[in-house]
């Protein structure tokens, strides 16, 4: 794997300050005390090489939106700044939508679109970081997802309603194709759950209408062809049959003036309901590496190692006194 510039110099720079901790440590005679050697050195230069010639470069892009629908006319909150245009939050459909991404429905679509088992194959990353890593013999679905896990994440804010999707990645056009596919991919979703919304609602609707057409058909029908009929023969049982006939159209006529409006309040509820995703920050390509944080790992590893070699000194010194 080859290093960039910057990198080379880190590892240099390190070096030096090996030799330098590694000067002061023989000159104090610190380096006769194996535990020191053991829980401060070691460490230290382990730090010093994973974090200066083999850890890769992590690059990270975030994107926030947030998921609104229509709001109804009712009294705005002071500085709902969705009110003020015209929309509200939603806030469980903003849930919903980050249990997507971060579902193996969502890194399904990924595989098949972008290939991202792939892109966190590739030999270019580290054997730590990269999948499978070093348990190469678990290449299965349900490990990735977890690795998957590790390196998409969606937070929402409870105020505000807004979702901030991160991705981790080793390559900066890999971090944003993956952010804004997956962005995508959450726009194709609410337009689903609109549609089946849509058609829950003027389902019922649209079955009311149509029973209700078939009766006033029925009884105009029936009307026309007995007032087409000429008898001679109890005619007051015709008029009579007129009359329920004429009442039964009327009501049939209601009926139907009925179902049209609750249709067209369906179709209204349907709209009102509707959810979309607007974008408050899209994902950009990031031109500077922001993980790992080299110097402080390595600084972390150290103080780490004083502290655990400072410990287990007091604790070895208390057992020799004890047994003195």
């Amino acid at each position: 794997m080859k290093l960039s510039k910057e990198r080379t110099l880190l590892l240099g720079q390190y070096k030096e300050n090996l030799k330098q901790l590694i000067s002061s440590i023989l000159s104090n005679h610190i380096w006769r005390n194996k535990l020191f050697l053991a829980t401060v050195v070691v460490p230290t230069a382990l730090s010093m090489l994973y974090f200066g010639a083999i850890a890769s470069d992590v690059y990270i892009t975030e994107s926030k939106f947030v998921v609104r629908s229509p709001q109804k006319s009712s009294p705005l909150s002071i500085g709902d700044v969705f009110g003020k245009i015209g929309f509200s939050k939603s806030d469980d459909d903003s849930y919903s939508v980050r249990d997507y991404i971060t579902s193996r429905d969502a890194l399904s679509t990924l595989n098949q679109e972008i290939k991202i088992k792939d892109i966190y194959s590739q030999s270019s990353i580290d054997v730590f970081n990269r999948y499978p890593g070093l348990k190469f013999w678990d290449n299965s679905l349900e490990r990735f997802h977890g690795y998957y896990q590790e390196h998409i994440g969606v937070q929402v804010d409870g105020s505000s309603s807004i979702s901030t999707l991160t991705v981790r990645a080793y390559t900066a056009e890999d971090a944003a194709k993956i952010n804004q596919r997956l962005v995508d991919m959450s726009e194709a979703l609410v337009n689903r759950l609109n549609e089946r919304a849509r058609q829950d609602l003027i389902k019922t609707a649209n079955s009311e209408v149509s029973i209700a057409k078939n009766k006033l058909e029925t009884s105009s029908q029936e009307l026309t062809k007995l007032r087409s009929q000429k008898t001679n023969h109890e005619p007051e049982k015709q008029v009579s049959k007129l009359q329920s006939l004429a009442l039964e159209r009327d009501f049939a006529d209601k009926q139907l003036a009925t179902a049209l409006a609750s249709l067209e309040q369906a179709r209204t509820e349907a709209l009102r309901k509707q959810l979309y995703i607007e974008r408050v920050v899209q994902a950009s390509q990031p031109d500077k590496a922001m993980e790992p944080r080299r110097i402080k790992g390595i600084f972390t590893t150290f103080i780490l190692g004083l502290i655990a070699w400072g410990v287990l000194s007091l604790m070895i010194s208390g057992i020799k006194e004890h047994h003195a």
